[in-house]
């Protein structure tokens, strides 16, 4: 989470909004643009964690951009105006109002009746992904966030999972410490933490299973996913 219950297309709507008609001189369109965004930040992101020189997300993605159009074709003679900072200030706001995916509210219903506590690792700040869950009409409460931030390392770094299996995971008899993600690589780390996984293709469609290996579960949208988690996992 939140990837795997909240969708990123917000911010891609927004970069349409304020550079579309500039990306589209170039031939970006800007659903690609954002998605290149978004995972080079997410690269970037999990390097300096990996070197020890932790940087928060957001200010990662909005001072780069200029560094990923050059990247994309854009000359250097059409970068210095080709946006403000107005335009990143909009983008980064717009994108931090994450919609919830279809059936988040029924998922999480399904998995508190079959008997899981719910918790949310993210490497987003907790008031943030609160807010997520508050604007979605779903409960979350504020001491079931965890943030990378918490331990200033970020995703996939094992000081996040460990972290993560210590706060909300249990090895007592009879009960199993369920991971779910949207993305691979979240699983594959998840996995290596001793958390069983539970993949959902809804963000990336290929599990890409020779480079992440076989999630205990996968699902294709969060209503199966929490069912599927119940069916395999849950209460009996």
């Amino acid at each position: 989470m939140p990837s795997v219950v909240f969708s990123y297309d917000n911010g891609a709507v927004a970069l349409q909004a304020r550079l579309g008609p500039k990306l589209a001189e170039f031939g970006l369109p800007s659903k690609l643009l954002f998605y290149s965004w978004v995972t080079s930040t997410e690269r970037d992101y999990s390097y300096l964690s990996q070197i020890k020189q932790y940087k928060p997300f957001f200010q990662i993605m909005s001072s780069t951009l200029t560094r990923l159009l050059f990247q994309s074709g854009v000359p250097q003679e059409a970068l210095a105006d080709f946006f403000t900072h107005d335009d990143i200030e909009y983008i980064m706001s717009e994108y931090k109002k994450l919609k919830a995916r279809p059936g988040l509210a029924e998922m999480m219903q399904t998995l508190r009746d079959g008997g899981f506590e719910v918790w949310c690792c993210s490497d987003a700040n907790v008031d943030r992904v609160k807010g997520y869950f508050d604007h979605a009409g779903v409960e979350m409460p504020l001491d079931h966030i965890l943030s990378a931030d918490m331990v200033k390392a970020g995703k996939p770094e094992p000081a996040v999972y460990k972290f993560a299996r210590e706060q909300a995971g249990s090895d007592k008899p009879g009960e199993v410490s369920v991971f779910a993600a949207s993305h691979a690589w979240d699983c594959a780390a998840a996995k290596a933490a001793s958390f069983v996984t539970a993949y959902t293709t809804t963000y990336e469609y290929d599990e890409c299973v020779d480079i992440f290996g076989k999630a205990d579960f996968v699902a294709p949208d969060l209503v199966s996913l929490g069912q599927g988690i119940v069916d395999k996992w849950g209460r009996k």
